[in-house]
C-alpha cells in the first residue's frame, strides 16, 4: 500500500541505500532494482526487503532523542503495526512535505516503551503519551499499548518557512490524521492513521506561556481554519 506510486530520485535512493553512483547504476543495469525514466531523469521504486524507516526521515524518527536524551536509551520499534505506521507517516506526510519545502528537522518523533519512561520520569512536561501517538502501537509492561489512539506521529520544523504555510500544504493536501498548530516558527505536531479524522487543532498560549487549546476543526473545515491562521 505504501508503495504506490512513490518513486525516488537517484539522489534520494543513494541516501537510503547508502549506494554510490556507481553502484547505483551496476544496480539499475543489472535490473535489481525496478525504475522508470523520465527524459534523463532515474524515479526508482524501493526494494521490497527495505524499510522506508532506512530513510534518513526514518532515521531521524528514531533517533531525534540523541540531542535532548540519553543516547544509549533503547528507541527500536518492536510491534509491526508501529513499523507500518511509521512507514506510512514517511510517505504520506514528511517525503512531501520535504519535496515540497525542503529539509525537515524531527523534534520529538518515535518513543518506545524505554524511551516514554525515561521521558516520564525525567522530563514529562508537556507529554500525553496516552493520546499523542508517538508511542505508535507499542504495548508497555502491562500489555497494554501505551497509547490509546492507534497510528504514529511526530513532531517536526521546516527551516526558512513558516509553519502557516506547511500546515495549509498538509491540511489542504495530504492524509493526515491530527494535527496541533503551535505557531509560525514553532513545530507541528502530525499524525497518520488507518482512519483518519483531518482534525486541525489551533493551541493558544496564555501570558504565563502555558499553552491550551483555540481553534479546531475537520475535514474541510479544517482546510478553512488553515487559511485564517
Amino acid at each position: 500500500m505504501l508503495r504506490n506510486n512513490l518513486y525516488f530520485s537517484s539522489s534520494e535512493i543513494k541516501k537510503i541505500l547508502k549506494i554510490s553512483d556507481c553502484k547505483l547504476m551496476h544496480l539499475r543495469e543489472s535490473g535489481e532494482l525496478n525504475f522508470h525514466k523520465k527524459g534523463r531523469a532515474f524515479k526508482y521504486e524501493l526494494p521490497s526487503h527495505i524499510s522506508l524507516l532506512q530513510h534518513p526521515l526514518g532515521e531521524q524518527l528514531l533517533n531525534w532523542h540523541h540531542e535532548s536524551h540519553s543516547s544509549d536509551i533503547p528507541n527500536i520499534p518492536r510491534a509491526i503495526e508501529t513499523k507500518r505506521f511509521l512507514e506510512y507517516l514517511i510517505a504520506e506526510i514528511l517525503i512531501p512535505v520535504e519535496r515540497q519545502f525542503g529539509n525537515i528537522k524531527i523534534t520529538y518523533g518515535f518513543t518506545s516503551k524505554e524511551l516514554a519512561r525515561y521521558i516520564a520520569k525525567f522530563s514529562p512536561q508537556g507529554t500525553a503519551p496516552k493520546l499523542d501517538q508517538h508511542a505508535g502501537c507499542e504495548i508497555n509492561s502491562n500489555e497494554n499499548t501505551v497509547s490509546k489512539r492507534s497510528g504514529c506521529a511526530c513532531d517536526f520544523i521546516v527551516s526558512n518557512y513558516s509553519m502557516i504555510e506547511v500546515t495549509r500544504y498538509i491540511v489542504k493536501t495530504l492524509n493526515f490524521d491530527r494535527l496541533y498548530f503551535y505557531g509560525e516558527q514553532r513545530p507541528i505536531h502530525v499524525s497518520v492513521n488507518d482512519a483518519p479524522v483531518k482534525h486541525l487543532q489551533v493551541m493558544g498560549e496564555s501570558k504565563l506561556g502555558r499553552r491550551h487549546p483555540s481553534k479546531k476543526a475537520f475535514g474541510e473545515a479544517a482546510i478553512k481554519l488553515a487559511e485564517e491562521l
